[in-house]
């Protein structure tokens, strides 16, 4: 029986369709109308609903290019772009000839014609993202099924020859929790059941697993590694929900069934879709039997995963919920680009209420940015993160390179351009090398920071949750502070973290985040915004630093 959170859930979410399609919704947000409309009537048979969806479908064909793609958006002409409101037109019709009414006919009909309408360019269009690659599978796949057309199958089924992108840990290669709980996952098991690859549905299985072990106690998933936009933001669970119910019945999974539990709470639920799937395959998102077969132990101590590729390793111990991180593509690409994982920060804290959001290593040399690790090591309770860069000056050219005019190619030298024909040079390197180690206690983390090389200014930031107090620490404006001396408190609804000892001040070491030249000669930067607190000072050497939680009474206060 459906839960009577989600249908409460779908008449918000289709009231907000309404009102974005009344203002001019995309193709995508009308057609999601037509979905819920559709949806809605089907369960309460109610004749208002039904017009809606005729209404909206007829703004969707004019939505249509003659090309079969629809207009707007970023991506011009965009097949993959067209998918996505062609998988929902898809679902919609499935959902009209498995449940017949007297007023569905016309509007499957008007439904089918823009799937046909848009069949040549979904068979000859192309992608630029890996999931956009499922999603217009999906369509193909829906298409071909829906119109009898075997050559959609078989384009379907080229994309997937290619190989799914997921690696040991069940993680696709974009690693974005968005774009998994909203493209390829669905897309997948659209795949699975259509095309007859039962192995999609394991994938998909083992991607889910993976985002349990990536969401925390407050219901948030890990984005810090992903590869698009999410890495800056945090994940509401609530989108995996549907997926979790089936595959709880699918695989008797009660691990996926608790998820599912935890996620009906959650923000960001596709209440929509969760009832449409429910319609069409009510057995495989009934709830599920109660009890499952437990799942196997896991080879791991309890509560830790280590994602191998992703360098991201998750523990939960005592009242701990720790965070380390070191699977940038910065170092490796040489710069900031859409579909790198470059968010800088390498740890992140959860003690009972108190939630540190971001702990960044800063340094002030050559414009290289902050800390992002290129090794990590695991050693029983010790995390070993480590990096080094570089950067050159640049001797006078040799004789038989020289040109009388000057004129020299513009080359980029890793961290600058200029028209010094940099690669005909002799180079003077100057390098930084940084170990960071965490030790994992059950109450917080400490810290040791090492760094060889020249002398630089360092300032570790640490972005605190929204609502928490921070005692112990001096105010520098723009809500950060600096520990100078002792330690400094952070406490939230009854519990404390206590951080320290202050490292000393001095103004050639500002307690000041440097995002690197690859934001900042465009006037960008990557910083986090909120309540910060720095603690500063400089390389060479070696520094530690405890963030452990404090209980009352404890005679270290500040």
């Amino acid at each position: 029986m459906t839960d009577p959170r989600v249908i409460s859930a779908a008449e918000e979410q289709f009231e907000q369709l309404l009102a974005d399609t009344s203002a001019g919704g995309s193709h995508r947000t009308v057609m999601r109308t037509v979905k819920g409309a559709v949806v809605l009537a089907v369960l309460a048979r109610t004749g208002p609903l039904v017009r809606t969806a005729v209404e909206a479908t007829t703004r969707l064909e004019a939505l249509q290019a003659a090309s079969g793609l629809f207009t707007g958006g970023d991506n011009v002409a965009s097949p993959p772009d067209s998918a996505f409101t062609l998988n929902d037109v898809a679902i919609t019709l499935a959902l009209l000839e498995r449940r017949p009414t007297s007023w569905s006919d016309d509007l499957a009909e008007r439904l089918r014609a823009i799937l046909r309408a848009a069949s040549p360019a979904l068979l000859a269009g192309g992608v630029h993202t890996p999931n956009h690659r499922w999603e217009l599978a999906a369509a193909l796949a829906w298409s071909g099924t829906l119109l009898a057309d075997a050559t959609l199958l078989e384009r379907a089924a080229l994309w997937l020859a290619e190989g799914v992108d997921v690696d040991a840990d069940g993680l696709y290669s974009e690693r974005s929790p968005n774009y998994a709980a909203h493209v390829s996952n669905p897309s997948l098991t659209v795949l699975a059941d259509l095309l007859d690859r039962p192995d999609l549905h394991d994938v998909v299985h083992r991607n889910l697993h993976a985002h349990l072990d990536l969401t925390d106690s407050a219901g948030t998933v890990e984005t810090v590694h992903s590869r698009r936009q999410d890495q800056h933001a945090g994940f509401p669970l609530g989108p995996f929900l549907g997926q979790l119910t089936r595959a709880a019945a699918r695989h008797s999974c009660s691990r996926c069934a608790e998820g599912a539990g935890r996620a009906i709470t959650s923000p960001g639920i596709d209440a929509i879709d969760v009832l449409a799937q429910e319609l069409l395959e009510p057995g495989l998102t009934a709830p599920p039997p109660d009890p499952f077969p437990m799942p196997a132990p896991m080879s791991t101590p309890p509560g830790r995963r280590l994602f191998g590729e992703a360098r991201l390793l998750r523990e939960r111990r005592g009242r701990a919920e720790i965070t380390v991180y070191a699977g940038s593509d910065v170092p490796e690409a040489g710069r900031i680009g859409s579909g790198l994982a470059a968010n800088p920060t390498f740890l992140r804290l959860r003690c009972g209420a108190v939630s540190i959001d971001s702990v960044r290593l800063s340094r002030d040399f050559f414009g290289l940015g902050p800390f992002r690790a290129t090794a990590m090591t695991v050693t029983g309770d010790q995390v070993v993160l480590r990096e080094r860069i570089a950067a050159a000056y640049y001797q006078p050219v040799a004789p038989s390179e020289r040109r009388p005019d000057g004129r020299y190619p513009l080359e980029h030298e890793g961290r600058f351009s200029a028209s010094m024909g940099f690669s005909r040079r002799r180079r003077d390197v100057s390098a930084l090398v940084t170990a960071v180690e965490v030790d994992l206690h059950d109450d917080g983390v400490d810290l040791t920071v090492t760094t060889a090389g020249p002398t630089t200014a360092h300032s570790l930031e640490l972005g605190l949750a929204p609502g928490t107090e921070l005692t112990g620490a001096i105010p520098v404006g723009d809500e950060r502070y600096e520990l100078v001396a002792g330690h400094a408190r952070v406490a939230c609804a009854g519990d404390t973290l206590r951080i320290g000892p202050g490292l000393g001040c001095g103004p050639d070491r500002p307690p000041i985040y440097r995002p690197g030249e690859a934001y900042t000669h465009m006037n960008g930067t990557d910083a986090a915004g909120g309540t910060r607190l720095y603690l500063t000072w400089h390389s060479p050497g070696s520094i530690r630093i405890s963030l452990r939680s404090a209980h009352p009474g404890d005679d270290r206060a500040p």
